[in-house]
């Protein structure tokens, strides 16, 4: 069999197996709906954000210098550890209940600053979008008082709070987004599923691969009849037999 496949060959190939490559894709594509829909646990987010500044005294009103800026900036990572360290934490879960270990709390909270800004946000999944909320500004209350206790510093202000919404969208699964891929990821993988039919199947599909395997020209070929064909030709002479039958009866 010639390996080097022109595009031509490529679509006939390709159209030659569309059952297969359907199939293929749709089980993907149907399957991966599906459990997007009805296994996947719906999960929700509920962000808040806090300001973080050096201002030791909240009625002081006093204009930053650029070097005070930059120290701020700074600060952000050492408050992002505080409010990811045990002493925090370990409040938390004290007020949202039980349920929860600190590790999978953890991996629930995200802390990260707002790029360039003196802004710490702090975003909670969950699949129950109430418990988000409570988790999400139980977190950022708590770090505000810890603050004043660990570094004697009146300098965290809640910007905004989470809030509970009952329209909220879950943030995952997105059924739709994971169908588009599936669909993509099932028709690449029916491709590839019929290319290795091709490179495995070894015998001569065509005269012009017979004459490249043998170095022989072909002489002739005897046609394939398939059974619709067959019975086409057949009737025909059923019905002579049949009228030669009735006039020798006659």
């Amino acid at each position: 069999m010639n390996e080097e496949l022109n595009l031509r060959e490529i679509l006939l190939m390709l159209l030659k197996r569309w059952k297969l490559i359907l199939l293929i894709t749709s089980l993907c594509t149907i399957g991966t709906a599906l459990v997007s829909f009805y296994l996947l646990t719906p999960i929700y987010q509920a962000k808040t954000e806090i300001l973080v500044n050096r201002s030791l005294d909240s009625t002081v009103e006093s204009m930053l210098s650029v070097a005070e800026i930059d120290s701020n900036l700074k600060l952000i990572e050492t408050y992002r550890v505080i409010i990811e360290s045990p002493r925090v934490m370990e409040r938390v879960l004290e007020v949202i209940g039980a349920g929860s270990t600190m590790e999978e709390l953890l991996l629930q909270t995200k802390v990260e600053p707002v790029k360039d800004s003196q802004v710490i946000s702090i975003t909670v999944e969950d699949p129950d979008q109430g418990r988000a909320v409570l988790i999400a500004n139980t977190i950022a209350k708590t770090f505000q008082e810890e603050v004043v206790k660990m570094l004697s510093m009146n300098n965290v202000h809640i910007l905004a709070e989470a809030r509970n919404n009952p329209a909220a969208i879950p943030v995952s699964p997105k059924p739709i987004l994971n169908s588009v891929i599936a669909f993509v990821l099932g028709l690449a993988t029916s491709m590839v599923v019929v290319f290795l039919l091709v490179q495995m199947d070894t015998r001569l599909q065509s005269e012009k691969e017979v004459e490249e395997y043998l170095g022989l020209p072909v002489l002739a070929t005897i046609a394939v009849i398939d059974k619709k064909t067959r019975k086409a030709f057949r009737q025909p002479k059923v019905e002579e037999v049949r009228n030669e039958y009735e006039k020798a009866e006659a």
